[in-house]
C-alpha cells in the first residue's frame, strides 16, 4: 500500500547524538543532532509535497523520537504528538552505549549469529507491545504517522517474516490490516534524503 492508502506510516526518528558516535542506544534517552532536526523538517515538507492526509502523529516517549514527531506535527499543523511508551526502542541490556566493534570484542560472533546477551529484551516481547500499540493507533478512515525506532521496526518485520534491512533515519514502512484484522507490513518508505547509514539497534 502507498502512503496515501495505508492507515499507518511508521518511521525511525531523525539522526541522534549516538547515531553519529556509532553507539547502540536502546533505552538511553539520546537527543537529536541538528542534522536530525533538519531531517525531521525535510520529512514534514515531503509529506506536504505528496499531500499525504494525516490525522495525527504518535511517538515513542524517548527524546529522539518525540522531538522528531514534534517537528513534523508542528509543520503539518497537527498539534502535540501523542506519546506511547510501548513504541520505545528495544532494551539492549549490556550492549547499550557500545559500538559494534566493542560488542564483537566482548561477545564474539553474537551479531553474526543473531544472538543476544542476558537482559536483552526478547524479540517476542518487543513484537507483542509494539503490534498492540500499532493496532490501537490504526483507525479506519484516518492515517497516522508513528515515529519509533529502527530496532523496533526491524523486529516487527522479522517476526512477521517479511524482508528486513537496516534503516536510515526517517525510513520505515507502512502497515495495514488484512480482512481478518491481522497486521500487514507494507513497502519501505523514506521521508528524508539527507541521511546516512547509522547503527541499528537490532540483531
Amino acid at each position: 500500500m502507498s502512503l496515501h492508502q495505508s492507515p499507518l506510516i511508521v518511521v525511525r526518528h531523525g539522526e541522534s547524538e549516538w547515531n553519529v558516535l556509532g553507539k547502540w542506544q536502546g533505552r538511553a534517552d539520546t537527543r537529536l543532532t541538528d542534522a536530525g532536526r533538519a531531517q525531521a523538517a525535510e520529512a514534514a515538507e515531503h509529506l506536504l509535497s505528496l499531500n499525504v492526509d494525516l490525522a495525527r502523529v504518535v511517538a515513542s516517549t524517548l527524546s529522539r523520537a518525540r522531538e522528531t514527531a514534534e517537528i513534523i506535527a508542528n509543520r503539518l499543523g497537527l498539534g502535540t504528538p501523542q506519546l506511547d511508551e510501548r513504541l520505545v526502542e528495544t532494551d539492549v541490556g549490556p550492549w547499550e552505549g557500545l559500538r559494534e566493534q566493542e560488542i564483537e570484542s566482548q561477545y564474539p560472533n553474537y551479531l553474526r549469529d543473531r544472538r543476544t546477551p542476558p537482559n536483552f529484551e526478547p524479540a517476542s516481547a518487543v513484537f507483542a507491545r509494539v503490534t498492540m500499540a500499532l493496532h490501537e493507533h490504526m483507525q479506519v478512515g484516518t492515517r497516522v504517522l508513528v515515529v519509533s525506532h529502527s530496532g523496533v521496526i526491524r523486529t516487527v518485520r522479522r517476526l512477521m517474516q517479511v524482508p528486513d534491512r537496516r534503516l536510515h533515519n526517517l525510513e520505515g514502512c507502512t502497515f495495514s490490516t488484512d480482512s481478518v484484522g491481522q497486521l500487514v507490513a507494507g513497502d519501505y518508505i523514506s521521508l528524508a534524503t539527507n541521511t546516512r547509514a547509522t547503527t541499528n539497534d537490532s540483531v
